[in-house]
């Protein structure tokens, strides 16, 4: 064999070797698909925080972060934010964990804005490494135009100062003015947030961008159910109540797939999984159910979920009936 053909040779096997490990996500079998898509476990035990734990009738949007080394003399490593759910007074409430799957110990309230409105709820809480303090986006009836995202801050995540109305409709926007049910993300030097821009069943969708968390510019292309996405009319992706983050190169969405249904009502729901695009409002593929064993006190009434990124691992806690569970990535 000529040096030419042994150089041909040894191209080809190269091209089919890399082919084999490394194809395109869009290209492959599924099991290979697979391969390609983050994987997660479940905590199977009992439910880690309840709206019993916390004192309340009901409890919604539980979020964790890690506050270790951000606050001194902390009660611990980790600190979680929650609500009610759809109280009319409302009020958050705070627990603490040294492992991100708790055992939760309530704290208690926190903070209820009693300046403008009533409801105090669904609380967002990010860290603000610029000015170092822990922003939490909440939202607050009767504030705005209707329903409306304001922003408290804090040193300690305890005491918090309120700043007020943040996000509200932009002007010849569609909807009834409701921007609430706000979650956020740093990508890059760049805050992107999503919210509700609009109430009821069908509701429309607003995605934010802001480049420093206190003054947001709404995209003027209101966001639909994502049904472009879903391949059926009768459900809808979540675009607060899910995450984003990077894995194998590829931007991820991770939320839940429900029936269209507002506010409290019940619903059946599951979480689910697909790439997003990279201006982060399409889906770029059908979502993919995560499939979890069922727990005993588990329902299909999956009243909240939310995600966090801590030291590589993205954590999922979601609220079924007022029952606290997690579930964590394998691998990424």
């Amino acid at each position: 064999m000529s040096m030419v053909e042994k150089n041909i040779q040894a191209e080809q096997t190269a091209n089919v070797t890399a082919n084999s490990f490394t194809s395109p996500y869009d290209y492959c079998d599924a099991e290979s698909r697979r391969m390609y898509t983050p994987q997660f476990d479940k905590k199977m035990d009992n439910p880690m925080y309840t709206a019993v734990m916390a004192g309340l009738q009901s409890i919604y949007w539980f979020r964790a972060i890690k506050v270790k080394g951000l606050i001194p003399d902390a009660m611990a490593d980790y600190y979680a934010t929650y609500s009610t759910n759809h109280n009319h007074i409302g009020g958050i409430g705070l627990a603490y964990s040294n492992s991100p799957t708790g055992p939760w110990t309530k704290h208690g309230q926190v903070y209820l804005d009693t300046v403008v409105g009533n409801s105090t709820e669904t609380p967002f809480v990010i860290w603000n490494d610029v000015e170092q303090l822990f922003f939490m986006y909440y939202q607050q009836n009767g504030l705005g135009i209707n329903q409306s995202t304001a922003l408290a801050t804090s040193v300690d995540m305890i005491n918090w100062t309120r700043v007020g109305l943040i996000l509200d409709k932009p002007p010849g926007f569609p909807g009834d003015g409701h921007t609430g049910y706000f979650s956020c993300f740093r990508n890059g030097g760049k805050w992107i947030g999503f919210s509700v821009m609009g109430g009821g069943d069908f509701g429309r969708k607003c995605i934010w961008h802001s480049h420093d968390g206190r003054c947001w510019l709404a995209d003027p292309r209101p966001l639909l159910g994502g049904n472009d996405a879903t391949l059926t009319a009768a459900e809808n992706i979540s675009r607060s109540n899910a995450g984003v983050f990077m894995y194998k190169g590829s931007m991820w969405w991770l939320g839940m797939l429900s029936a269209y249904a507002s506010g409290g009502a019940a619903t059946v729901a599951r979480p689910a999984i697909a790439r997003i695009s990279a201006d982060f409002r399409q889906l770029l593929d059908k979502p993919s159910d995560i499939h979890f064993p069922a727990l005993t006190w588990e329902t299909t009434n999956m009243q909240s979920m939310m995600v966090s990124v801590m030291d590589g691992v993205v954590y999922v806690y979601y609220n079924t009936d007022h029952n606290i569970g997690v579930a964590y990535s394998v691998g990424v």
